[in-house]
């Protein structure tokens, strides 16, 4: 059975995420501490540090709420093809419209100064290639043939994940959701259409 002040200690973390993401996007990694958030969060530092023994876990920790969140804003439809061009969709417009994009150009700039974060963003960037919600998808588009069996799922899920990141980092622009249905074209080839569809009945 919940305790009853359980409810109240999500919404509190929740919203100290929250302040963590906004803060890195607008100050970066060095322009923010652990008593900015609690501040902007109005928690005692001491709930913060309860919570997070270091600056580098708790920014590691809303990097990770923030793709949950936007993975999580995706509905499903039962059509594998679309339900992972639908999880594409909200995480690039998680990247490019709300905090996250900043707040993860933030810690990837600074990680490789501060092993520390190195070590916590290797940590979030593992469990979320493990624990995706496209790994699912993935594997059962590769059941229904919409690619080789045996073709390698986390090769695969790099190129899908990884494709949003690449426009952010590397090339420096903010990925564009309306391009989530040509990737997983590239990936899994284009979807048949009504023609295809009829000759093979």
């Amino acid at each position: 059975m919940k305790s009853p002040g359980r409810p109240r200690d999500e919404d509190a973390t929740a919203t100290i995420l929250a302040a963590t993401l906004r803060l890195l996007a607008e100050r970066g990694y060095d322009g923010m501490s652990t008593a900015d958030v609690a501040a902007a969060a109005r928690a005692s530092k001491a709930t913060v540090y309860r919570r997070w023994p270091s600056k580098a876990a708790l920014v590691a920790q809303a990097v990770l709420q923030g793709l949950r969140d936007a993975h999580a804003a995706s509905t499903r439809t039962g059509d594998v093809r679309e339900d992972m061009a639908r999880i594409l969709e909200a995480k690039m417009t998680a990247l490019s419209q709300g905090p996250l994009g900043g707040a993860i150009t933030a810690v990837i700039s600074h990680a490789a100064h501060e092993p520390e974060l190195a070590g916590a963003m290797e940590t979030v960037n593992a469990g979320m290639r493990e624990h995706s919600a496209l790994r699912p998808l993935v594997e059962e588009a590769k059941r229904q043939g919409l690619a080789p069996a045996g073709a390698d799922t986390g090769l695969m899920l790099d190129l899908l994940m990884g494709a949003p990141f690449f426009q952010l980092l590397v090339r420096q622009v903010p990925p564009d959701p309306g391009a989530a249905r040509a990737l997983i074209g590239l990936v899994f080839g284009e979807k048949p259409g009504p023609d295809h569809d009829a000759t093979e009945r």
